[in-house]
């Protein structure tokens, strides 16, 4: 064989191995990828169904998910979002911090202000929850009422870190000089657990709004039966600003409610 005839079949048999070595990387990364994301949806798909289960429990519980991968939970005015691998929309509203390691406890509250708002999930992970605040009594009141593997966590003493003016029902929290308002203890307990409540806030807000929107949309429809719901209509109209909110005005509009049925009108909810 001559020189010329040898340098050609190395030549040849180089780029032939550069081929099949570029094509087997690009398999392996792509099946990784292919691992990574189906691991990713199982994840989701436990979270999702272990959220959904406890809605069917009227008692204070929470569940446990162990977690093959870290997960980030990012908030913006638009909603939340699971990242795992990539950004996942999350059709929730999550108290939580921004990172999940390890193990993922979920608490679920109800929110009504009288009538249902939306659902709120608590999230953590088995790092220390380390509350410096100005209000130890109360924070420690609303760590007795959550579960057993969230009150375990959660680290009350005195300092400034999370400032708190109001009581369990109504008030402002100060976290990161960004002083919000909370109505109820649902919002304070996010508030607690919470690494960027002002973001919670807002989406709470946008929440009201669209079921004060569809409550007052039914009480239109509920007025051509011949009933006068102009007055609970006027009730609820005052529920659209979470800052002027009280607990008068939720009372008011349960009892009109109350009254509706008693006249054999349609509640209202």
């Amino acid at each position: 064989m001559k020189k010329g005839e040898m340098h050609f079949n190395w030549i040849f048999i180089m780029i032939v191995g550069a081929v099949f070595l570029a094509f087997f990387t690009g398999f392996a990364i792509k099946y990784k990828d292919l691992q990574e994301r189906k691991t990713e949806i199982t994840m989701l798909n436990n979270i999702n169904t272990a959220l959904t289960n406890l809605q069917s429990s009227s008692f204070v519980i929470s569940t446990r998910i162990d977690l093959p991968l870290d997960i980030n939970i990012d908030c913006s005015n638009n909603g939340y979002s699971i990242f795992i691998n990539e950004k996942n929309k999350a059709d929730v509203l999550i108290a939580s911090k921004k990172n999940i390691k390890r193990s993922m406890h979920a608490w679920y509250q109800p929110y009504k202000i009288p009538f249902k708002i939306t659902n709120f999930y608590y999230l953590t992970d088995d790092s220390p929850i380390n509350i410096a605040t100005n209000n130890v009594n109360l924070v420690n009141s609303i760590k007795e009422e959550m579960p057993d593997d969230f009150k375990s966590k959660i680290n009350v003493y005195n300092g400034n870190n999370f400032v708190v003016n109001g009581d369990l029902n109504k008030g402002t929290v100060t976290v990161d000089e960004k002083e919000v308002p909370y109505f109820g203890k649902e919002m304070l307990y996010a508030a607690v657990l919470s690494s960027n409540y002002s973001c919670f806030y807002n989406n709470i807000k946008n929440e009201i709004n669209k079921a004060v929107s569809i409550h007052e949309s039914k009480a239109r429809i509920l007025t051509k039966s011949g009933c006068n719901y102009n007055l609970i209509l006027s009730k609820i109209n005052l529920l659209s600003d979470i800052n002027d909110l009280d607990y008068g005005i939720v009372k008011s509009i349960e009892d009109l409610n109350k009254n509706l049925i008693s006249i054999n009108c349609a509640g209202l909810y």
